[in-house]
C-alpha cells in the first residue's frame, strides 16, 4: 500500500513496531488479533460498554479482528467463532437487501469517511433484531487501513436509547483520538454523524 513505510508491507508490521513502546493496558487477547490491532485500541475495545469492532480494510472482505465483550453479547457468539470472518455473517439468510449495497459503496469510496445503517441482523440463536451500525474508516498516513464499526440493536418502543448510544459511542470515540493519535493513526468520523440515531429509530417505525 502507498504511504507505509518502507520494509512495512502489512498493517501487523507497523503494530509489530508499536508494541515495542510502553503500554499499560491489561489486554484479554481472545477478543482481537493481536499482530493487527495496537495493543490500545485493544485495551479500549476490552473495557468499553458499547458494542465495538474492528476490520481489517487491508484484507480480502475485510475481516474483522477485534471485538468486545459487548459485541459478543449482542450477537451471541464468542469471539473464537468472529474473528476472521466478514460482519455480513450476521445477515439473514436471503442477505439484508439494499442496505449492503450502501454499505459496500461506504467501503470503496474514498471521500466516505463514516456512516450510520440500519440492517436487519440475526443472533447465533436465530433471534431477529434491528442493528444501527456506525462505521468509521482509520488511517495512518493517509492511508485506509482499518474500519470502526459499533452496533446498537434498536427497539422501536424505545427510541431515546438511541440518544444514550450515541452519548456512550461519542465519548468512546473520543478517547480512542487520544489513545492512536500518537501512533500517527486518525478517526475520520465525525460527532456530527452520531447525533443521528433518534431519527433514524424515528424514521424506521413509521416505514
Amino acid at each position: 500500500m502507498q504511504g507505509f513505510r518502507p520494509g512495512f508491507r502489512r498493517i501487523s508490521d507497523w503494530f509489530c513496531e508499536c508494541r515495542t513502546e510502553r503500554l499499560t493496558f491489561p489486554i484479554v487477547t481472545r477478543y482481537f488479533d493481536q499482530t493487527v490491532l495496537p495493543e490500545a485500541l485493544g485495551a479500549l475495545l476490552q473495557r468499553s460498554g458499547v458494542s465495538l469492532s474492528i476490520a481489517d480494510f487491508t484484507s480480502d472482505d475485510c475481516p474483522l479482528v477485534g471485538v468486545n465483550e459487548a459485541f459478543c453479547k449482542l450477537s451471541g457468539y464468542e469471539p473464537e467463532e468472529i474473528l476472521g470472518r466478514n460482519c455480513r455473517f450476521l445477515q439473514p439468510e436471503g442477505g439484508a437487501g439494499p442496505v449492503r449495497e450502501r454499505m459496500r459503496n461506504f467501503l470503496t469510496d474514498e471521500k466516505a469517511k463514516d456512516g450510520k445503517f440500519l440492517i436487519p441482523n440475526v443472533t447465533k440463536d436465530g433471534d431477529r433484531f434491528l442493528n444501527l451500525v456506525y462505521m468509521s474508516k482509520l488511517t495512518r498516513n493517509g492511508e485506509v487501513s482499518l474500519v470502526l464499526g459499533s452496533q446498537f440493536a434498536v427497539d422501536l418502543k424505545a427510541p431515546e436509547r438511541g440518544d444514550l448510544y450515541d452519548r456512550a459511542l461519542q465519548a468512546d470515540l473520543r478517547q480512542l483520538n487520544l489513545l492512536i493519535t500518537e501512533h500517527n493513526w486518525t478517526v475520520l468520523g465525525s460527532f456530527e454523524a452520531l447525533a443521528s440515531s433518534h431519527s433514524i429509530i424515528a424514521q424506521a417505525r413509521m416505514e
